[in-house]
């Protein structure tokens, strides 16, 4: 974990090492965290490209990307010009020091930030 971007080791307890440590509950559980791992060693990964129509749906939704820059498994130089180019209008909040883990090494500002972003993005009440 410390090779992506586990960069706050104060998060590991013994809570935290059972939780990451256990076992799925069937075989199918883990299908997609294999199936990610065996794309990525073998270089399959591709990002489905949206047509026009899509795309200009997509323009309309609300967005947000929260990223820890010292993310060494997907880095940002690479993955936030995607995002922003799919989400023109979205907010990105790009945090220092914080890892791929970005809930476990900021948790108040992560917490934070989606709040604000829920609140923000709220469909209004008809009357």
């Amino acid at each position: 974990m410390k090779i992506n971007g586990l960069e706050h080791a104060g998060v590991i307890t013994d809570t935290w090492l059972r939780a990451y440590g256990s076992r799925f509950a069937r075989p199918t559980d883990c299908l997609g965290a294999i199936g990610w791992a065996k794309g990525f060693a073998r270089g399959e990964h591709r990002f489905e490209v949206p047509d026009a129509d899509a795309k200009r749906e997509i323009k309309l939704k609300p967005a947000l990307a929260i990223w820890g820059m010292a993310d060494r498994t997907l880095g940002a130089s690479h993955f936030l010009p995607l995002f922003e180019e799919l989400f023109p209008s979205a907010r990105t909040h790009r945090l220092a020091g914080v890892g791929h883990y970005s809930f476990e090494h900021a948790p108040e500002a992560v917490s934070t930030i989606i709040g604000e972003f829920l609140v923000d993005t709220a469909p209004t009440p008809s009357r």
